[in-house]
C-alpha cells in the first residue's frame, strides 16, 4: 500500500495511506451511478430530450443543458463543500487533499474538474463521449504513478487518501508502555498533562526510533524543555529522550 507523509501543526509527521486506483474508480463509479438515477428521474418527469436530432431547438437544449448542470458542477462544488469528498468518496472512505495535506482550496478542485473533463457533458453530441476516454486515460496514468494522481491531480498538487491514518494511537496504546508492578514515579507532577499530552509524547519517541532527521530531533528537545518547565523542574534533564519515557511511564503509573 503507497502512502504519504504529511507534517502536524506541531512538526510530528503522520502517515496516510493513498487511496487505490481501485477505490478512486469506485468512488466515481458510485457518484456516475447516482447521477444515472437522477437523469432517468429527470427524464421521466420531463421527457427524455433525443440530443442527437440536427434541429434540436432552443428549448429542447436548455432543458437538456438543465438535466446536465448538476453534474458538470458536481464534483468541484461538492468537494470543496464537503472538504475533499463525493459522495461516492464518502462511502469508500477517502479525500481529496493537497500534497501538504490541507484541505482542498476553489483552484484545486476546479483544476481537478478541468482535467477530469466534465464540462464535455455540456456538449449535446458525441463530443461528450470524449469523457470516457478521458477517464480511462486518468486510471491508466494513476495505476502508474507513485502518488496514485491522475493528471488532474498532478497539475493541481493534490493526492486522494483513505480518510484514517495509518498511525493511529490510543489511550490504550499508552498504558501497554508501563506494566511493571510496583513503579515507584520519578515525577509524581505528570498528572497535571492530559492524555492528548501523553500522546504527542509517545507519538514523538516513536518518531524519534523509525525517522531520527534533525526536525524531529529538535521537536523532541524543545517538547522535552517544555514538559520540565511545566511540571516546574529548573532545569531539563541532560538526556532528554529518557526523561520523556520516564515522564509518559509515570503519568500511566499515577493516572490508571
Amino acid at each position: 500500500m503507497k502512502k504519504i507523509e504529511f507534517e502536524s501543526a506541531q512538526n510530528v509527521k503522520i502517515e496516510y495511506e493513498l487511496a487505490s486506483v481501485g477505490a478512486r474508480t469506485a468512488a466515481a463509479a458510485i457518484d456516475f451511478l447516482l447521477f444515472a438515477i437522477y437523469f432517468a428521474v429527470f427524464g421521466a418527469i420531463f421527457g427524455f430530450v433525443d440530443v442527437f436530432q440536427e434541429n434540436i431547438g432552443a428549448f429542447l437544449f436548455f432543458q437538456f443543458l438543465l438535466m446536465r448542470l448538476p453534474w458538470i458542477l458536481y464534483n468541484p462544488m461538492v468537494e470543496f463543500l464537503t472538504h475533499g469528498q463525493s459522495l461516492g468518496k464518502y462511502i469508500l472512505g477517502i479525500r481529496v487533499v493537497t500534497v501538504n495535506g490541507e484541505r482542498p482550496g476553489l483552484r484545486e478542485v476546479f483544476t481537478r474538474w478541468l482535467f477530469k473533463g466534465d464540462f464535455l457533458w455540456i456538449s449535446p453530441d458525441l463530443f461528450a463521449l470524449f469523457w470516457f476516454g478521458i477517464g480511462l486515460m486518468g486510471i491508466v496514468y494513476a495505476g502508474t504513478s507513485n502518488r496514485t494522481q491522475r493528471i488532474g491531480d498532478v497539475m493541481a498538487n493534490t493526492v486522494v487518501i483513505r480518510n484514517k491514518s495509518s498511525v493511529n494511537y490510543s489511550l490504550s496504546d499508552v498504558l501497554s508502555i508501563k506494566n511493571q508492578q510496583n513503579h515507584t514515579p520519578t515525577y509524581p507532577q505528570a498528572t497535571i498533562f492530559t492524555d492528548e499530552d501523553m500522546l504527542l509524547i509517545k507519538t514523538t519517541i516513536k518518531r524519534l526510533r523509525t525517522n531520527p532527521n534533525e526536525q524531529i530531533k529538535k521537536f523532541a528537545v524543545e517538547l522535552a524543555d517544555e514538559s520540565a518547565r511545566i511540571i516546574g523542574l529548573e532545569e531539563t534533564p541532560e538526556k532528554r529522550l529518557k526523561f520523556l519515557k520516564t515522564l509518559l511511564q509515570d503519568y500511566v503509573v499515577l493516572t490508571r
